[in-house]
């Protein structure tokens, strides 16, 4: 069991993270965090995991060359809005994948009844789907009694097989085709990573 909430607070912290990447424009001190100890470390703990080492070590090379511009924030601001700020928005799931109905509806649900720390409560943005795995990880790693606790596994489990597994492809290889700096780019690569591993752990590990 100490097991298990160790592992669902691990995972919730990385749906946090990636919600983060993508939901806004990075701020000039967190773009600086780049070159920190902290991200060093963040991700050379993601590249031991060998599945994700080589998405990994991309996106590191990827945060150092945002650093060698002459002004990063306003370069990296400017690729986001390219990406996300502009209609269409990569971050509308609906235009990269159908998604399915009772996914759907289900999300809707898990959004009225655990919030969103979003602006916009769109179940079909795709950071409130990745922010409310996030979110029911941590429920889960919570939850009291076994039965709450599988019922929480079992909305992650549908949501990414019904979600997440439809628009995430898609929007890995949208980047690649608009993201002219390669920053998204190996930020979408690096989560296409961790939601395999997820994914697999859901699917076959997590009980």
């Amino acid at each position: 069991m100490q097991d298990f909430k160790v592992t669902s607070h691990r995972r919730a912290e990385l749906y946090h993270w990636f919600t983060a990447l993508f939901a806004a424009p990075l701020a000039e001190d967190e773009i600086q965090e780049f070159d920190g100890h902290d991200m060093h470390a963040f991700l050379t703990s993601l590249a031991t995991l060998d599945p994700m080492k080589e998405a990994a070590e991309a996106f590191r090379i990827q945060a150092g060359r945002v650093l060698q511009q002459p002004q990063p924030h306003a370069g990296l601001n400017r690729q986001y809005q390219q990406l996300f700020g502009r209609s269409p928005s990569l971050l509308d799931s609906s235009r990269l994948a159908q998604a399915d109905d009772e996914a759907l509806i289900l999300m809707s649900v898990l959004l009225k009844q655990h919030g969103t720390r979003l602006p916009d409560d769109d179940p079909l943005n795709l950071c409130n789907q990745l922010e409310m795995m996030a979110t029911l990880a941590m429920a889960s790693c919570q939850a009291g009694q076994e039965s709450a606790r599988q019922a929480l596994l079992d909305q992650q489990r549908e949501l990414a097989n019904q979600l997440l597994i439809g628009w995430l492809p898609v929007f890995v290889e949208a980047c690649h085709q608009r993201d002219s700096t390669g920053f998204y780019s190996a930020a979408a690569d690096l989560l296409q990573a961790m939601f395999s591993m997820d994914l697999h752990y859901l699917n076959n590990v997590a009980e």
